[in-house]
């Protein structure tokens, strides 16, 4: 059995984007989303993110985003604001709603990076992999997910998580008595996972529908406009892919408002934003992803992650072959440490580590050092992963040597 895990390098290899652009890190992110058309349209909303701005750092909202602010250290800012003020009502609006907007934000630059050709390295990567494989992913993108759609993984059970619903040009329920054997475990959710839109009440975080909060909802493709925020519909995009709004959740209860309240949604219109065309109908959904904050809220969406890290603990510990791309194990993510140290002190035999990473070093020392791989079973390949890369020579058990 191999596991493939996949980092930001692995993302940062796709250029076949027409924008010219390739996935962003932490400090280029707003340099990237600037440069984006839909950075320029009044439906992309930012508005709550810059009066947190103003209101909270005093300063020039694009000024400050044009600074080359990390947008990691930025949420992980208003997440800690958050979690300080939970008693001032106003404190917690503004936050809230900055915190919320760089959601989408950050699945907008996303998705319209990847709305474009499928990625041939992803492909490669698709082709060696076999039924009893598996890839791991701290990454949002869908990149590898288009990839395997044609091999006969699906979205209804290839996430190792059966959706409530999938969107195929609207709301359908999953197949799963035909599941498919590759598994993708996406340990930060997905930009094409939706769920509700959270609601605040009482100072408690609600999602916006009134299922269990570990219910997924999987955006495929449409074809047609669909119900969504405000009738907002943004088209031409590649399946897996989609505009600022995704489509809202259907035949789905919504939170029930305390006894003598009514929940009332006013959606802002001005001169210069054209008013959106499609339907309106549903509950307001959004993407279901963990942002990159330092303290990440996996228990927001229940049971859903740790579903997830099990899984991917359980294939770490079978696999005979554990590829790792373009993946630094960043010393602050002490959950990802935790799932390496854990499965591999499970294991009772030592399988090959193959590495992908123009500076190694520190991955293969702390396979070496910490997780207890000797030497001879680390192979590392010191290289960026693009469409040259050897893939074959990652999967064949050739010798690349440490």
């Amino acid at each position: 059995m191999q596991v493939v895990l996949l980092g930001a390098g692995a993302s940062k290899s796709y250029d076949r984007s027409p924008l010219g652009e390739r996935m962003p890190l932490a400090r280029d992110f707003f340099e990237t989303f600037n440069r984006l058309r839909l950075a320029a349209n009044p439906w992309v909303l930012i508005d709550k993110l810059c009066g947190y701005i103003i209101e909270i750092k005093n300063t020039d909202p694009y000024t400050y985003l044009s600074s080359g602010i990390d947008i990691e250290e930025l949420h992980s800012e208003i997440a800690d604001y958050v979690d300080t003020n939970k008693d001032d009502s106003l404190k917690q609006f503004v936050a809230r709603g900055a915190y919320t907007q760089l959601v989408f934000i950050f699945a907008t630059v996303i998705n319209e990076i990847q709305n474009s050709p499928i990625s041939q390295v992803h492909r490669r990567i698709a082709k060696c992999l076999s039924d009893r494989d598996s890839v791991i992913t701290f990454n949002w993108d869908t990149l590898m997910d288009r990839a395997l759609s044609g091999t006969g993984w699906s979205v209804d059970t290839g996430y190792g998580v059966v959706p409530h619903a999938i969107f195929r040009d609207g709301w359908s329920d999953p197949i799963t008595n035909n599941g498919s054997a590759i598994k993708i475990h996406k340990l930060h959710g997905s930009t094409n996972w939706l769920t509700g839109y959270p609601l605040n009440l009482d100072n408690q975080i609600l999602l916006g529908h009134a299922l269990d909060p570990g219910s997924v909802f999987i955006y495929e493709w449409s074809e047609h406009p669909y119900d969504t925020y405000d009738g907002r519909y943004m088209g031409g995009y590649e399946p897996f892919s989609y505009g600022y709004y995704p489509p809202n959740l259907m035949d789905v209860p919504g939170v029930p408002a305390k006894e003598g309240h009514t929940f009332v949604q006013v959606s802002q219109h001005f001169s210069w934003s054209p008013r959106g065309t499609s339907g309106k109908r549903g509950i307001i959904s959004m993407p279901l992803i963990i942002p990159p904050v330092k303290k990440k809220s996996y228990e927001l969406f229940g049971e859903l992650f740790k579903s997830i890290w099990d899984h991917a603990e359980e294939d770490l510990v079978s696999a005979d072959h554990i590829a790792i791309i373009g993946y630094s194990f960043p010393r602050t993510d002490d959950r990802s440490n935790e799932l390496f140290r854990q499965s591999f002190a499970r294991r009772t035999t030592i399988p090959i580590v193959s590495i992908v990473n123009p500076d190694p070093e520190y991955v293969a020392n702390k396979f070496l050092l910490e997780f207890g791989i000797p030497r001879s079973n680390i192979r590392v390949f010191r290289d960026f992963l693009t469409e040259e890369f050897p893939i074959e020579k990652l999967f064949a058990n050739e010798k690349v040597g440490y």
